[in-house]
This record gives structure tokens, C-alpha cells and sequence, in this order.
């Protein structure tokens, strides 16, 4: 009988910023736990809420070796959280997941085939919660994908070198904004081809809220 041993060569840092969606954290820190890719730290910073907070108490139940939670006291914003976390971060690979998205046990496994290649990798998705469906995204190698059209990574799916993890926090579309600055400084981008990533869509969320087409085109004219 043969035993198939998986060995990862890199170790990686995921960021969970939370200030809304307590409710949902079984699904997305479970989904980390469960990965078949074993080196990871997740580093969850709660945004606003205060230590004496439900949603602080709550996170800190999953705090053991690989699982730190910090408070941010202040109201500081997705974008500044995330870079306040990056200054955490123990590992030179950073991935993101919201508190309301979860992976497939493979995510991570997947991912780590592409780490000496790319500079961000992300998956394909699919949509939950309010609306299901699976977006059309490029695959494999976006060397040749024109990043104007749409934002072909999932912000839920990315996984992305550390030097490269610095979000603006004037935005609230800062995750298309970060692939825009980093696919014009010629980083190179890679999406599995298979579906790892589940992204919930609330209806009244800023993805879908009214007047974010002119907040797209205000950050492509950053770039144009």
C-alpha cells in the first residue's frame, strides 16, 4: 500500500479582516483549517469593534498556534486593516479571505504549483448566498488579458507575494485597484482553472451597490 505524503515548499499568511459577518466565521476558518496545504497562519484583525465586542469574543475562540486575532481599535477601513495585518504577516506569501467566502480543502494546494512563476494567483468562484452563479474569468496565464475589461482575480481567491500586498485605502474597490497598479508594473497573474474560491453575494453589498461603475472607471483612469 502506498501513502501519498504531501510536503508544501512555501508557507503562507492569510488575512481575514472583519468588522461585519461574525456570523459566517465557522464556514471561512473552517475552510482554512480543513486545507490539505497545512503551513499557513491566519491573522484576523477585527476593525472597530472593540475587545469587550461579540464580534471580538467570538474570534478569539479560534485563536490557538496558527491562528492570532488582533483588535484594531480604530475604524480603520478594509484597506488599512489588511496593510496593518501584512506588517504582522511571519511569511512572504499573503492570501485573503473574507469572513463571508470560504475555499475548497485544495485552495492552497493548487495555488502553491504557480508560487515560483507568478506574483498573484487566483481561482475561479462561485457565487453564493443572495445570487449563485459562476462568473467567466480568464484562466491560466493573464499575460495577455487586458485588466480594463473587469477584475479577473476574486479578492477572496488571491494569493500574492508580500512585497506586493499594499492596498490604497482611499478606495473601496481596493482590490481591483491593487491588480490594476500591479499589472501595469508588469507582475505576472495565474487563475487555477478550477473552481476553489466561494464568494457570497449580498444584495446590498458595495459589489452591487448603486454608483460603483463610476468608482471602476474613476480607478482605471488612474491607470489609463
Amino acid at each position: 500500500m502506498f501513502v501519498l505524503y504531501y510536503t508544501p515548499l512555501k508557507m503562507i499568511t492569510i488575512l481575514m479582516p472583519v468588522k461585519n459577518g461574525i456570523e459566517f466565521i465557522e464556514d471561512s476558518v473552517g475552510s482554512i483549517v480543513n486545507q490539505i496545504f497545512e503551513e499557513w497562519e491566519l491573522l484576523i484583525g477585527i476593525n472597530g469593534c472593540g475587545e469587550n465586542s461579540e464580534v471580538y469574543t467570538k474570534a478569539k475562540t479560534y485563536e490557538n498556534g496558527k491562528i492570532r486575532v488582533y483588535d484594531m481599535p480604530e475604524c480603520m477601513g478594509k484597506s488599512a486593516t489588511l496593510n496593518a495585518l501584512v506588517k504582522k504577516a511571519k511569511y512572504d506569501w499573503i492570501s485573503v479571505l473574507d469572513i463571508d467566502d470560504k475555499w475548497t480543502v485544495t485552495k492552497l494546494m493548487f495555488q502553491e504549483s504557480y508560487m515560483t512563476s507568478y506574483d498573484v494567483i487566483g481561482t475561479r468562484a462561485e457565487y453564493f448566498g443572495d445570487r449563485t452563479s459562476i462568473p467567466n474569468l480568464p484562466v491560466g496565464d493573464l499575460r495577455n488579458f487586458d485588466f480594463f475589461q473587469f477584475n479577473p482575480i476574486i479578492n477572496s481567491s488571491c494569493l500574492l507575494r508580500k512585497e506586493c500586498a499594499n492596498w490604497d485605502e482611499t478606495t473601496t474597490l481596493e482590490d481591483y485597484d491593487l491588480w490594476l497598479k500591479l499589472w501595469k508594473q508588469g507582475k505576472r497573474f495565474y487563475n487555477v482553472p478550477s473552481i476553489e474560491t466561494y464568494h457570497r453575494i449580498h444584495t446590498e453589498s458595495a459589489f452591487n451597490s448603486k454608483g460603483n461603475n463610476n468608482l471602476v472607471n474613476d480607478i482605471k483612469r488612474r491607470y489609463m
